[in-house]
């Protein structure tokens, strides 16, 4: 699926994955709840068996949790689709740093005060791995209210246009070179374009 949204897209798809952290979810569907070492070791495995399957003809692969034998999927994608994972704990943010192509964490779950050291063992985790740190790309997932009424949340940018622009650079400082906006609450259509008006140009021309 995931190779012919790239080709329908003109190789603009973006796989993002994570270790599967909402309970509730599994739970919904009749799904057992694994341990969190379950969950991050089924996470690097599956990323292993992805690139696996849409590099080789037939993939074969023995992991704790999953295993394939001759597996073959096609057709193969005619790039590297990349590949990023949204991560918080030392050993899922390790795995990211072994493979993953991205790290995309949410502001609600890293904070700036956190963030910081969590991207360092990224990178830590990459160089160890024989990786360059700047090939992985790191990417703040945020809510964005462009709302000079907004009340002030955690989870959320919001302030005036201004006030968004100074906070986004500040995450720009922080070493991200991505971040992926969503407008939060009513009025999405004009969230959008205050963003793309009011917002974005500043912060293109700051950064």
């Amino acid at each position: 699926m995931a190779e012919s949204f790239d080709r329908l897209s003109g190789g603009r798809l973006i796989l993002g994955l994570g270790g599967g952290f909402s309970d509730e979810e599994f739970r919904a569907f009749g799904l057992g709840v694994r341990p969190p070492r379950d969950k991050v070791d089924g996470m690097e495995e599956a990323v292993r068996i992805v690139r696996g399957l849409w590099s080789q003809r037939s993939f074969t692969f023995e992991g704790r949790l999953y295993r394939t034998e001759g597996a073959e999927v096609e057709p193969k994608p005619d790039r590297r689709i990349p590949i990023w994972l949204g991560t918080y704990g030392n050993r899922a943010l390790a795995v990211t740093g072994r493979l993953a192509d991205g790290w995309i964490p949410s502001l609600g779950f890293a904070p700036p005060e956190r963030v910081t050291a969590m991207r360092a063992r990224v990178l830590a985790a990459a160089r160890e791995a024989g990786r360059e740190p700047e090939a992985i790309t790191c990417a703040y997932n945020l809510g964005v209210r462009v709302d000079e009424r907004a009340e002030a949340r955690p989870s959320v940018v919001s302030g005036s246009p201004g006030a968004v622009a100074e906070q986004l650079l500040g995450f720009v400082e922080l070493g991200f070179t991505a971040l992926s906006l969503m407008p939060v609450g009513a009025g999405a259509d004009e969230q959008v374009q205050r963003l793309a008006r009011e917002v974005i140009p500043a912060v293109r021309a700051a950064a």
